[in-house]
């Protein structure tokens, strides 16, 4: 099992990633919580101000389709699905929209599948519409094609989309704003005695066993804790820093670009077997 340290942070990212989840970003009736948006966009408004270049990778389209829908239960058949991701981008996009455009931030929309990421020249366009938006001063939203994206094409979670995003455009930090405040030496939701890790420079097997597939939240989520560690362990090989952390708790953007990280950071250490500075 890894062993954990203190949670400073690494270093200070310039360019940084995003992911909220769906759990996040819905209230408890799974309907999208736009008072959590507005302080979103908020803290990444502030950010951006000072000149830190940021990608939000988002979920929650299908729970948006479905409020838009006034459909209660998530639908089952494949077309329904995609029919309420359409729907659901469309009222993402214009919620985000409002926000940031209201703090004077364009927000340009990326919507990507496993085929894009995938292809070199598909690839290379879409890292070529980051670094314009990016250059405009504008926010890449970004989230998976779900309305056109078939099981051979999709990645089926946007904690792996997120952690391929940070390696596109080089990121420094990838920030995963979830409904728990960190990594777990046992599923929180189930063993008191479970312990958080403040500090991890790689992942293992066991790690990954004790990281629990869903949420701790509601199951409105399709990713889980385990696939943030996957995502964390795929980013740390490129010597990108990830944190995990509890998603809406006060300021908590800018808390994870601080000295001191309120989740779980992973961070690669030196060749001394020290921490980076």
């Amino acid at each position: 099992m890894p062993e954990t340290t203190s949670a400073d942070t690494c270093r200070s990212p310039r360019t940084i990633v995003v992911k909220v989840g769906s759990n996040t970003l819905t209230d408890d009736r799974g309907a999208l919580n736009r008072r959590y948006i507005a302080s979103l966009a908020d803290q990444i408004a502030d950010l951006m101000g000072e000149g830190v270049r940021v990608v939000l990778v988002t979920s929650a389209a299908i729970a948006a389709g479905l409020e838009v829908l006034g459909w209660r239960e998530r639908p089952t058949d494949i077309n329904s699905l995609q029919a309420a991701a359409s729907i659901g981008q469309a009222a993402l996009l214009d919620a985000y929209a409002a926000e940031f455009g209201r703090r004077g931030i364009p927000v340009g929309q990326i919507l990507l599948t496993r085929y894009d990421l995938e292809h070199e020249k598909s690839y290379a366009n879409a890292r070529n519409a980051f670094e314009r938006l990016l250059a405009l001063g504008a926010l890449p939203l970004v989230n998976e094609n779900d309305a056109t994206a078939v099981d051979e094409i999709r990645y089926g979670d946007n904690d792996t989309l997120a952690a391929l995003v940070g390696k596109m455009i080089s990121a420094e930090r990838v920030i995963f704003l979830t409904d728990v405040d960190g990594v777990y030496d046992a599923n929180p939701a189930s063993n008191a005695s479970a312990q958080r890790y403040d500090r991890l420079d790689h992942v293992d097997e066991e790690l990954l066993a004790a990281a629990p597939a869903g949420e701790a939240g509601s199951a409105i989520g399709s990713g889980g804790m385990r696939t943030k560690v996957q995502a964390a362990a795929m980013l740390l090989e490129s010597g990108i820093e990830t944190v995990i952390c509890d998603g809406r708790r006060g300021n908590i953007v800018r808390d994870c670009l601080g000295g001191s990280v309120p989740g779980t950071v992973f961070c690669q250490a030196d060749a001394e077997g020290g921490e980076r500075s």
